[in-house]
């Protein structure tokens, strides 16, 4: 039985030494593809990072999403958007997401909340606001404590960032300038 393997295996390599070119070159890639993808998946930065949740001192919740803006129609760049968690709490579409360091350095990071819909004039939603993370320069210090405020309809919320927040924010200065900026 043995030598009915042996003459078996010996008759596949004798199979695959006659194959052409382009046969054995087509087998080699459709075995290396599983391979290929994987390293591309891995490689290729994430869309969106893990959501955040946000509470102030008055009890008030936010969950905070930062991410590529994905829509072509809008201008490049990342955002950071915000969705309020209480029903009767409306955040303000016109203002800026203003940002602070321990050590006086601000940030206003423009709304784009008219991106949260699209361009056929539908309302956009209340509880949640958009705003421009690449006007988040210079990028904020990975050491130092960050505090975000809000304006909503119950006035300016203030949010003290936790430091794995800030470091997410401070990372954002690795990331490729927006091409739409030069």
């Amino acid at each position: 039985m043995d030598t009915l393997v042996l003459k078996r295996h010996n008759a596949n390599l004798a199979m695959s030494s006659h194959q052409s070119p382009p046969a054995l070159l087509r087998r080699s890639l459709l075995g290396a593809l599983p391979l290929l993808l994987a390293f591309l998946l891995a490689a290729a930065p994430a869309l969106a990072a893990d959501p955040w949740s946000l509470g102030d001192r008055a009890g008030h919740r936010l969950n905070a999403q930062v991410f590529e803006q994905p829509f072509p129609e809008y201008p490049s760049g990342q955002r950071i958007r915000l969705n309020a968690l209480e029903a009767d709490l409306s955040l303000d579409h016109g203002a800026d997401l203003l940002l602070s360091d321990s050590m006086g350095q601000e940030w206003s990071l423009p709304n784009r909340s008219e991106e949260l819909v699209p361009r056929d004039g539908k309302p956009v939603p209340g509880a949640s606001a958009q705003f421009d993370l690449d006007a988040l320069l210079p990028r904020p210090s990975e050491a130092l404590p960050l505090h975000l405020s809000i304006a909503s309809s119950k006035g300016v919320l203030d949010f003290d960032l936790r430091p794995e927040q800030v470091m997410e924010l401070h990372a954002l200065g690795m990331a490729q300038p927006r091409s739409d900026q030069a």
